[in-house]
């Protein structure tokens, strides 16, 4: 698949390449579905997914600046950050209203857009979503993550796991299958760390953890459309009995599938039911109008 890129102007006088590619019908009469990945993944991570839908939809799939193959300037990470890149990106490729799926700190920020950005969200699917920790994340663990974000330790832990070893480590515990963890993929994760700049997003959200949560968005939040939210049941490090009720608050609206015999990557662990769960969604809501809400910036207080 060809890759394509897009130049975004992400501050004054600063521009970056978005890495992106598209896929598709382009006669559907659907809006088209764009996929966020998550932390240090790229959009090869939906390539389980996206055959599925290409028969019925337009789809798009980017990499958020950062990660993948985008550019990597020191720039200020964030769920706000993202969230303006894919309404940069909505803009430049002229698009109205979008399919918005997310995984991880995808979802994060996906649900982030729809909050902000709710009339250009057709529909909303996070995909096992970070931006809320588990009350049962220990004392040790958090002293790790304060401790990462601390500019010498952090750099040392970047150099010793951004490579293949590092790669596979992480993704081990991600995955209930363990055989999909393949060569391929942990090459995939590993490419990008060997970029020019690329522990500036890295370490984001363990320098400044505050800029990646969601618990300043209103709840319920200011997006009232259709909503589905998938899990996977041997999530470890967002543990689905844990994180299911919190993010219905934010979306009391949404449908719920937890999928078994699958852990933090749902999507990529267990594609042929993700893609069953998606599909039944996406069709069930073709025709149905999605509500209109009073855009953020009108209102007086987020």
């Amino acid at each position: 698949m060809q890759d394509n890129f897009i130049s975004w102007s992400y501050a004054p006088g600063k521009r970056a390449k978005i890495r992106y590619q598209t896929y598709g019908s382009e006669t559907s009469s659907d809006a088209p579905i764009l996929f966020i990945h998550g932390y240090g993944a790229m959009l090869e991570h939906w390539d389980q997914n996206i055959p599925h839908f290409e028969d019925r939809h337009k789809i798009y799939a980017m990499d958020l600046l950062g990660f993948g193959g985008s550019e990597k300037p020191e720039a200020p990470y964030s769920l706000s950050f993202w969230s303006q890149q894919i309404m940069d990106f909505l803009n430049q490729m002229d698009i109205k209203t979008i399919h918005l799926v997310g995984h991880s700190m995808g979802g994060a920020t996906s649900l982030w857009f729809a909050h902000h950005f709710p009339n250009q969200v057709k529909s909303l699917t996070l995909v096992d979503p970070s931006g809320i920790f588990a009350d049962n994340v220990g004392d040790f663990e958090r002293m790790l993550y304060k401790l990462i974000g601390t500019p010498i330790i952090g750099d040392m832990m970047f150099g010793i796991f951004a490579n293949s070893f590092g790669a596979r480590q992480s993704l081990i515990p991600t995955y209930y299958n363990k055989s999909v963890v393949t060569e391929e993929l942990v090459e995939q994760f590993a490419k990008p760390f060997r970029d020019n700049g690329a522990i500036n997003a890295y370490l984001s959200p363990s320098r400044r953890p505050n800029d990646f949560l969601l618990q300043n968005l209103e709840r319920p939040s200011l997006f009232k459309g259709h909503s589905l939210i998938v899990w996977g049941e041997h999530d470890v490090g967002l543990p689905a009995i844990k994180l299911i009720p919190e993010f219905q608050k934010l979306l009391p609206q949404a449908s719920v599938h937890v999928i078994k015999n699958a852990a933090h990557c749902s999507h990529h662990d267990q594609p042929e039911e993700f893609n069953q769960v998606l599909k039944r969604f996406l069709t069930n809501h073709h025709n149905k109008p999605t509500p209109e809400v009073e855009p953020l910036d009108s209102k007086t207080s987020s």
